[in-house]
């Protein structure tokens, strides 16, 4: 069987498969592949962000989830921000205020788990040093390397009511601005070469310091040191005090399929409870694309998005886990009814356009590594010389206390991201993932009933026209048809029909199916710029 890297950016995934071809192992792969893109899409991921790793090993006979999730820091309150607060952002999910506070700058930020997650993943299952791992990222950051358009879509777009625009965001912090911006204060354009050696600096430290430098050591008093002092919410001690958690994935079981995910605070429960209700409809009796399969698909990803919204937190703090209530038989039975009865959605429904990656690697000898990495949307913030962005966690906390996602010290701050991988008769049959906040479940929902009910290959599953849902509303892309939009209309959907065929709002799948012959087959999504590599 040969190796394969399948990811949003195809520099990346070429790192990725020379370090499978220079005799890595899919986890070797998986952490150079990771930091490349932290280099070559800046905003989506970083040393300053969260990682979600979903990772299966033969040798170690080991199935587990690593997750690097982001913590509020702990000087937080949980009613400091509630005079202020102006509501969720009607498509992005994310806190308001006039001040951009959640959004953009220091107080944005929380306690980064990236560094921790990937040493982890490092430490138990790579077979190659960490410092060489991180050599192709610093390699790339010196060199540079050109702007992809998608880069410069997220850099122009315009903003929403109580959201700073991506200029001013860029604009939160003299190197940032210096660095992605240009002398007349717009955005970079495609093909423009950005080099980032700072960063570079700060990767090669980190490669021969190790990862607990960047918590314990003179990154971690150096990044500290700037964010006490510049009014966040994350001290030196809360850097100190962090560990990623290492737990065995949730499961559900779909047709003769098993699928497997993180859990709360990451998504795996939502796309498990998706899963669960949509097990009980023959899918493809209904016709894929018809008016019928959309309305089953559409009100299940309502229902659950809004259980999202009711229910997913830290479990470490809530009285009951998302789980034990997303995953009962009990909440099934009732979500399903209320499918078969043609319930439309939610309430209102907001949509997080995170700043996210994935990658999905499968080596010759199975193994297996699904990553997820974010910024949230990124802080704008970066540490004079360190070259990286930090995150934004504090969008997806509720400032209303007695909330499953309110503000507390240390807590977990809620994600979307579900690095899943399938079985069948305990083989691994398929591993995918996807960037793209709210709209993650929706595509690996449909991406895998696309390969397990509907026969297609991976680039098909990938390919296929697409619906997202939430509250009363389904969207869909242009190649939808107009007649199917209108039955949908008819039955109570609010529908909203992109003007492109392939919107890259949708989440940016990246797949791989696994047959029992030892053929690997990859898809990347078109709805981005990703790329396969055979190794």
């Amino acid at each position: 069987m040969p190796g394969i890297v399948v990811c949003v950016h195809p520099r990346a995934a070429e790192a990725g498969a020379k370090v499978l071809e220079a005799g890595g192992n899919a986890f070797d792969a998986a952490v150079a592949t990771a930091f490349v893109q932290m280099i070559v899409t800046p905003f989506s991921c970083g040393i300053g962000g969260m990682v979600s790793a979903h990772l299966m090993s033969r040798a170690h006979d080991a199935h587990v989830i690593v997750d690097g999730c982001l913590r509020a820091g702990s000087r937080v309150t949980p009613d400091m921000w509630l005079a202020d607060y102006r509501g969720e952002g009607e498509f992005n999910g994310e806190s308001l205020f006039d001040d951009f506070r959640s959004t953009m700058g220091y107080t944005a930020i929380c306690t980064p788990g990236a560094v921790a997650a990937l040493g982890e993943v490092q430490r138990r299952f790579c077979t190659m040093p960490w410092r060489d791992l991180l050599q192709p990222a610093i390699r790339i950051a010196r060199q540079g390397f050109p702007v992809l358009p998608g880069m410069t879509q997220v850099t122009h777009e315009q903003p929403e009511p109580y959201k700073p625009s991506r200029a001013e965001r860029l604009s939160a912090s003299p190197d940032c601005a210096a660095l992605y911006l240009k002398p007349d204060g717009m955005p970079f354009d495609p093909d423009d070469q950005l080099r980032n050696p700072a960063y570079a600096d700060t990767l090669d430290h980190l490669a021969t310091r190790g990862p607990a430098d960047f918590y314990r050591g003179e990154l971690a008093e150096r990044i500290g040191k700037d964010l006490e002092q510049n009014g966040a919410f994350v001290t030196r001690d809360d850097l100190a005090n962090y560990t990623p958690v290492t737990y065995a994935p949730r499961a559900a079981a779909y047709r003769d399929y098993t699928v497997y995910s993180n859990g709360a605070p990451g998504g795996g429960p939502l796309l498990l409870e998706a899963l669960n209700v949509l097990a009980g409809f023959d899918l493809p009796a209904l016709g894929h694309g018809s008016a019928d399969y959309l309305t089953h698909m559409g009100s299940t990803l309502q229902l659950v998005n809004q259980d999202r919204r009711d229910y997913l937190g830290d479990p470490e703090v809530l009285a009951q886990t998302p789980e034990s209530l997303l995953l009962s038989p009990e909440r099934t039975a009732q979500l399903r009814a209320a499918v078969a009865a043609g319930t439309v959605g939610g309430s209102a429904p907001p949509q997080e356009h995170g700043d996210t990656t994935h990658l999905t690697v499968v080596d010759a000898a199975g193994n297996i590594a699904c990553i997820t990495h974010s910024n949230g949307n990124h802080s704008g913030i970066i540490t004079p010389g360190a070259g990286f962005v930090y995150n934004n966690g504090m969008n997806r906390f509720d400032p209303r206390p007695g909330r499953a996602s309110s503000f507390a010290p240390g807590k977990a701050r809620l994600h979307l991201m579900m690095p899943a991988i399938a079985t069948q008769a305990g083989r691994p049959v398929l591993a995918w993932g996807a960037p793209g906040g709210n709209a993650i479940l929706s595509a690996l929902v449909q991406a895998f009933t696309n390969v397990v009910d509907f026969n297609m290959s991976a680039t098909e599953a990938v390919v296929a026209p697409r619906i997202h849902a939430e509250g009363d509303t389904i969207w869909c892309d242009a190649r939808l048809r107009t007649d199917t939009c209108a039955a949908l209309r008819a039955r109570g959907f609010t529908v909203e029909q992109d003007p492109i065929s392939y919107p890259s709002r949708f989440a940016l799948c990246q797949l791989v199916t696994l047959a029992a012959d030892g053929t690997v087959d990859g898809g990347a999504d078109p709805r981005g710029e990703g790329a396969v590599f055979i190794a």
